[in-house]
């Protein structure tokens, strides 16, 4: 069975139809006449429901599309965990480069009291991906996915400090790192991180373009179509009534 040209197949046909319902709608188009083969062919009966048969047909597509999606297709690929790893290190060392520096001077003071702090650089890593890939190396392949650990795992990031200083005025290049231990972000810091990396992922990796881009663009065009089958049907005349009553206009 060829999973991979089914899969591809799936997503262009909902693509192609999200994309012609969503221009029908935008351009407004008269949809009770239109050619089918060469012929023209005019609608007369149940034309009020031509939208909804749009949106059922759109439903059809996204639902076709997501039942041909790779396993775990839906999260993060290996690019994607780069990405995300590399935002979570860098907004770690960002909030905690206070704590950091303090840290740093402290083990300085203990070890050089007359000398200077001449340069300081921060350190962050992920550690999720490395410590189930040591258990990994143990355990053999009984050991969780990224996408089943807690986020407090996942988002662990490793903090550590290197510096040059000085020794009777002669520089002295990078130490033994000064190792802050492990911190764990709260929710509120590593879900606007996990967005940014979804959003800088859709232009430099194909997984939202593949995977996430065709299921948002198949449920806006279908909310798209059931609007315009609501409006059709039930807006155009409830709501003028509506404000009629309310303005207290009677008939």
């Amino acid at each position: 069975m060829d999973d991979e040209g089914d899969f591809k197949k799936a997503r262009g046909f909902l693509l192609t139809y999200s994309a012609l319902v969503l221009a029908l709608w935008y351009f407004g188009a008269d949809l009770t006449q239109f050619k089918l083969m060469g012929n023209e062919i005019k609608l007369h009966q149940r034309v009020e429901s031509v939208w909804l048969v749009l949106a059922g047909l759109n439903v059809y597509f996204w639902f076709r599309f997501y039942q041909h999606i790779p396993r775990n297709g839906l999260y993060f690929d290996e690019r994607m965990n780069d990405i995300y790893d590399e935002a979570l290190a860098w907004t770690a060392t960002k909030l905690k480069r206070a704590a950091l520096k303090r840290r740093v001077a402290e083990e300085f003071a203990a070890r050089h009291s007359d000398e200077k702090i001449k340069l300081i650089r921060y350190h962050g890593q992920a550690v999720a991906r490395s410590v189930l890939e040591d258990e990994a190396s143990i355990q053999g392949e009984d050991v969780p996915g990224l996408h089943q650990v807690t986020r407090k795992f996942r988002t662990t990031v490793h903090l550590s400090a290197t510096f040059t200083h000085t020794i009777k005025l002669n520089l002295v290049p990078f130490s033994l790192p000064v190792n802050y231990g492990n911190y764990e972000p709260s929710a509120a810091v590593t879900y606007p991180v996990k967005a940014f990396a979804v959003i800088r992922g859709a232009f430099v990796t194909p997984w939202f373009t593949d995977h996430i881009a065709p299921l948002v663009l198949g449920g806006i065009s279908t909310g798209f179509a059931l609007w315009k089958w609501c409006d059709m049907n039930f807006f155009i005349t409830s709501l003028p009534q509506l404000a009629q009553t309310c303005a207290g206009v009677n008939h």
